[in-house]
């Protein structure tokens, strides 16, 4: 009965030539077309470099037909030159002699000058194939980075340890930040829902109506122009409801009110020259307006004045009380008028 021979006769190099030409055909092809792609005849020596290609794992061979394996295709595949290094050192490694050898002299120097007598005498390697099995494995090991210069072997074991980059794409989906979070149900009644936004329950899902107004004002480039700040005014707060009001008396100024709701009754002047607000005026004022100074409505009717200029791009009102709103007004106007001239 032959001895089954359990180790490559031939070099690794010569190996990876012969899997990449069945990898060129589609990844199968028949002996014979392998051996006509490479120029040469089905021999005994072509023989040899195929069942090395089978012993370190790069083809499989199942009756004259070839076929590349998982492990060549890792190989072809890999993302760089160190994981590329990694794949090649597993099929060298691949043959159990070529295994055993290195973890003989792990960390040792190999003695290259008697090594083929050493396989003979202690790994039981055939004398007529002993110094191409030692010439094969001193030259794969050294490409694949085992042996190094001095000829000390590493160990193996620790190189093992170098895992290869499996996937560089996360597997996670991302988060899709546009998504609004999902409303939380309530324990005691399923069929309403609290809003992540406001916190206020509805029923059946429906949100309470939004009011159609933004709670934000927009910035006023003419008042920032001139220094007039809007922002104190997203501050203020919501205006009380008073009997007989409108929408005149929700967006005026607290003087301009004053002064409406004083026109239709003059004030009664008693015989010492002290005026006296009328009836109507004192029922509909509010604890908050009294602590204010009081100002006489002939004063502020006589002193109150409002520009409001509305064009493309402006929409301001300015309140003048004094001869020094003028200048603004002034420049203000002189601003628009360049602009008209162009």
């Amino acid at each position: 009965m032959p001895k089954t021979i359990d180790y490559p006769r031939t070099s690794y190099i010569g190996a990876w030539e012969v899997a990449e030409v069945v990898d060129d055909t589609g990844g199968k092809c028949a002996l014979e077309t392998c051996a006509r792609k490479l120029n040469r005849k089905v021999s005994g020596s072509f023989k040899a470099i195929i069942g090395s290609a089978v012993k370190f794992g790069l083809l499989t061979s199942k009756r004259e037909l070839l076929t590349t394996t998982n492990l060549f295709r890792r190989i072809k595949h890999a993302y760089d030159k160190q994981e590329e290094k990694i794949f090649h050192r597993e099929a060298f490694l691949h043959p159990p002699l070529f295994t055993q050898i290195c973890r003989k002299f792990r960390n040792r120097e190999l003695p290259v000058h008697m090594f083929d007598v050493m396989l003979i005498r202690e790994f039981g390697v055939e004398e007529i194939n002993a110094q191409n099995v030692s010439k094969a494995f001193v030259d794969g090991a050294r490409m694949v980075g085992i042996l190094d210069e001095r000829n000390v072997v590493a160990d193996i074991d620790q190189l093992a340890q170098q895992q290869p980059r499996r996937e560089l794409a996360s597997t996670e989906m991302p988060i899709n930040a546009f998504r609004s979070p999902e409303p939380t149900r309530s324990a005691s009644n399923p069929a309403t829902t609290v809003s992540p936004d406001s916190g206020v329950l509805s029923t059946n899902g429906i949100k309470p109506d939004n009011p159609l107004v933004p709670s934000s004002r927009t910035r006023d480039a003419i008042s920032s122009l001139f220094g007039l700040d809007t922002d104190d005014l997203d501050q203020e707060t919501k205006p009380e409801f008073v009997p007989n009001g409108g929408p005149a008396n929700v967006f005026t100024t607290p003087d301009a009110t004053d002064t409406t709701r004083a026109a239709p009754s003059p004030p009664s002047t008693a015989i010492n020259g002290t005026t006296n607000e009328p009836a109507s005026t004192q029922q509909t004022a509010t604890p908050e307006r009294a602590l204010t100074p009081s100002v006489s409505t002939d004063q502020t009717s006589e002193r109150a004045y409002a520009i409001r200029i509305n064009g493309p791009g402006i929409d301001t009102q300015l309140q003048i009380q004094d001869a020094d709103d003028l200048e603004i007004v002034g420049f203000l106007l002189e601003k628009i008028r360049k602009q008209l001239t162009r």
